[in-house]
Protein backbone atom coordinates (compact mmCIF):
# COMPACT_ATOMS: atom_id res chain seq x y z
CA UNK A 1 0.00 0.00 0.00
CA UNK A 2 2.99 2.42 0.44
CA UNK A 3 3.90 1.88 -2.76
CA UNK A 4 0.28 2.83 -4.00
CA UNK A 5 0.75 6.43 -2.59
CA UNK A 6 4.43 6.97 -3.69
CA UNK A 7 3.23 6.16 -7.40
CA UNK A 8 0.29 8.44 -7.51
CA UNK A 9 2.60 11.36 -6.12
CA UNK A 10 3.76 12.09 -9.94
CA UNK A 11 0.16 11.82 -11.12
CA UNK A 12 -1.44 14.25 -8.73
CA UNK A 13 1.60 16.59 -9.44
CA UNK A 14 1.42 16.41 -13.38
CA UNK A 15 -2.32 16.85 -12.94
CA UNK A 16 -2.36 20.03 -10.75
CA UNK A 17 0.78 21.14 -13.52
CA UNK A 18 -1.95 20.44 -16.58
CA UNK A 19 -4.34 22.93 -14.65
CA UNK A 20 -2.16 25.42 -13.62
CA UNK A 21 -1.45 26.13 -17.45
CA UNK A 22 -5.23 26.10 -18.53
CA UNK A 23 -5.21 22.61 -19.70
CA UNK A 24 -7.35 19.65 -18.17
CA UNK A 25 -6.03 16.61 -17.27
CA UNK A 26 -7.27 13.19 -18.45
CA UNK A 27 -6.44 10.04 -17.78
CA UNK A 28 -5.44 7.67 -21.38
CA UNK A 29 -4.08 3.74 -20.17
CA UNK A 30 -1.87 1.80 -21.14
CA UNK A 31 -3.50 -1.67 -22.03
CA UNK A 32 -1.55 -3.87 -19.76
CA UNK A 33 -0.76 -7.55 -20.37
CA UNK A 34 -1.86 -10.23 -18.68
CA UNK A 35 0.91 -12.13 -16.89
CA UNK A 36 0.71 -16.28 -16.71
CA UNK A 37 3.60 -16.65 -14.05
CA UNK A 38 5.43 -14.29 -11.41
CA UNK A 39 7.94 -14.24 -13.71
CA UNK A 40 6.12 -12.63 -16.72
CA UNK A 41 4.45 -10.36 -14.36
CA UNK A 42 7.75 -8.88 -13.27
CA UNK A 43 8.94 -8.51 -16.59
CA UNK A 44 5.51 -6.63 -17.43
CA UNK A 45 6.51 -4.31 -14.48
CA UNK A 46 9.91 -3.54 -15.90
CA UNK A 47 8.91 -2.62 -19.01
CA UNK A 48 6.28 -0.34 -17.11
CA UNK A 49 8.85 1.77 -15.50
CA UNK A 50 11.28 1.59 -18.61
CA UNK A 51 8.14 3.69 -20.83
CA UNK A 52 7.17 5.75 -17.49
CA UNK A 53 11.13 6.80 -17.12
CA UNK A 54 11.52 7.28 -21.61
CA UNK A 55 8.10 9.58 -20.89
CA UNK A 56 9.06 11.57 -18.71
CA UNK A 57 12.03 12.43 -20.44
CA UNK A 58 10.40 13.53 -23.27
CA UNK A 59 8.49 15.24 -20.91
CA UNK A 60 11.32 16.98 -19.36
CA UNK A 61 12.45 18.12 -22.93
CA UNK A 62 9.28 19.40 -23.45
CA UNK A 63 9.36 21.38 -20.42
CA UNK A 64 13.02 22.74 -21.28
CA UNK A 65 11.96 23.96 -24.24
CA UNK A 66 9.10 25.98 -22.75
CA UNK A 67 11.85 27.23 -20.03
CA UNK A 68 9.80 26.20 -16.88
CA UNK A 69 12.66 25.04 -14.97
CA UNK A 70 10.92 24.30 -11.92
CA UNK A 71 8.53 21.37 -14.06
CA UNK A 72 12.23 20.15 -15.55
CA UNK A 73 13.39 19.35 -12.40
CA UNK A 74 10.41 17.61 -10.86
CA UNK A 75 10.12 15.73 -14.18
CA UNK A 76 13.74 14.71 -13.42
CA UNK A 77 13.33 13.27 -9.88
CA UNK A 78 10.38 11.73 -11.20
CA UNK A 79 13.04 10.24 -14.12
CA UNK A 80 15.57 9.30 -11.06
CA UNK A 81 12.09 7.42 -9.36
CA UNK A 82 10.90 5.40 -12.45
CA UNK A 83 14.68 4.85 -12.82
CA UNK A 84 15.66 2.85 -9.28
CA UNK A 85 12.08 1.27 -9.59
CA UNK A 86 13.67 -0.28 -12.89
CA UNK A 87 16.85 -1.22 -11.28
CA UNK A 88 15.37 -2.74 -8.71
CA UNK A 89 12.59 -4.87 -10.57
CA UNK A 90 15.95 -5.86 -12.96
CA UNK A 91 17.71 -7.06 -10.19
CA UNK A 92 14.58 -9.43 -8.75
CA UNK A 93 14.76 -10.72 -12.19
CA UNK A 94 18.57 -11.14 -12.59
CA UNK A 95 18.43 -13.16 -8.95
CA UNK A 96 14.87 -15.32 -10.10
CA UNK A 97 13.65 -17.76 -9.00
CA UNK A 98 14.05 -16.26 -5.64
Amino acid sequence: MAEVADEQLPAQFLANKIVALGGEPTTQLRPVATARTNREMLEAVLAAEQQATQDSIERAKQAEELGDKGLVVQLEDIVRDESNHADETERILRDWPL
